[in-house]
């Protein structure tokens, strides 16, 4: 069954099928919750209500659009709901970042691309909201589905992104310049 024959199945009402839907965007959707908060616990009860909301709200849900977007939006959403509910940033504890890209080897190489990395994500980490979060949307979506998202034209999602990049390099300096 396709995407849309799934998203009928599930309106009239046979919610197992909604697994099937699921199950194409579940890793690409948990990656993107989790580095919006950088809490697992967080990150997986976001996940959970993400779920149920798609599901209760899939009957408002049009059938012309884009479900992945729809369901980031959805994602996005509850995102922004746990900040306010918190009115704080959460942020990853030092002990858990090096979990999160693990080495196979510590290799010199590895050391210096490792602190390469690290860099990168505390110079995106430091980005104000808006450019953190289209940086972080192009890891999973198209520009078209950005644009859904955001709710905003695709040459405003192309120029948030490209304004959020020259912000990012200027952060890094020369060494990361294109």
């Amino acid at each position: 069954m396709n995407e849309r024959e799934i998203i009928k199945t599930v309106k009239s009402g046979n919610f197992e099928a909604f697994g099937l839907l699921i199950e194409k965007y579940k890793e690409s959707l948990y990656s993107f919750i989790f580095y919006s908060v950088k809490n697992e616990a967080a990150a997986q009860d976001i996940y959970q209500d993400t779920l149920l909301k798609a599901l209760t709200q899939l009957k408002n849900y049009r059938e012309e659009g884009n479900f992945k977007a729809w369901l980031f939006t959805v994602a996005r959403n509850k995102v922004t709901d746990y900040f306010r509910a918190n009115a704080k940033l959460a942020s990853l504890p030092e002990d858990e970042s090096a979990d999160i890209f693990p080495s196979k080897e510590n290799t010199e190489k590895d050391v210096l691309s490792k602190i390469s990395l690290d860099n990168i994500l505390a110079q995106i980490e430091a980005l104000p909201e808006q450019d953190k979060e289209i940086i972080l949307l192009r890891q999973y979506l198209s520009f078209k589905e950005i644009a859904e998202v955001l709710k905003c034209p695709i040459g405003t999602a192309l120029a948030r992104l490209n304004r959020a990049i020259k912000k990012l390099q200027k952060n890094l300096g020369e060494e990361y310049a294109l």
